[in-house]
């Protein structure tokens, strides 16, 4: 719409990046973008996000606001992360190599080396808090079963006594 009122500025051509003439960096709008991969949470988008960017892929992702609020703030499944229409195969081809290469890995032959304290007492302490996590949930349902069965009991005999 052409409104004297408010000129548009000229439409510039997208320069070609193969002339050395593009931009180091352009502005990305999510509604222009084509979604190159779902990731399950914000640390895996970010994953992929930096394997693209070492690759020259720009992408945005839209976090989930679980780690500031402890729910995601979209709902369904994962966070997708966009790409340039024009970079989505090769998005995809960098991310299906990242996995094969990932799942390639013989993990049982990587030294990670010693275990330094700090992480040691972190790992003991989360299994404590798990054993106690289980330890109370199983409290938790023999107390319910046994409630189950008060009820059912008290149940049977006020019926039996209606019907002497």
């Amino acid at each position: 719409m052409n409104d004297p009122a408010h000129p548009q500025p000229p439409h510039e051509p997208t320069p070609d990046p193969a002339s050395g003439d593009a931009p180091p960096h352009r502005l990305l709008d999510a509604g222009d973008l084509a979604v190159a991969f779902e990731a399950r949470n914000d640390f895996e988008a970010q994953c992929v996000r930096t394997l693209l960017q070492e690759v020259g892929i720009q992408s945005v992702t839209i976090p989930s606001g679980a780690a500031i609020f402890g729910f995601p703030l979209r709902p369904g499944g994962g966070i997708p992360v966009r790409v340039l229409p024009e970079d989505l195969t090769r998005a995809r081809q960098t991310i299906a190599e990242a996995k094969f290469v990932g799942k390639s890995i013989d993990w049982d032959d990587v030294d990670v080396g010693e275990v330094p304290p700090d992480v040691a007492r972190v790992l003991a302490g989360a299994r404590r808090t798990r054993m106690t996590r289980r330890a109370i949930s199983a409290v938790a349902i023999v107390a319910l079963v046994v409630i189950a069965v008060a009820v059912v009991r008290a149940l049977v005999v006020s019926i039996a006594g209606m019907n002497r």
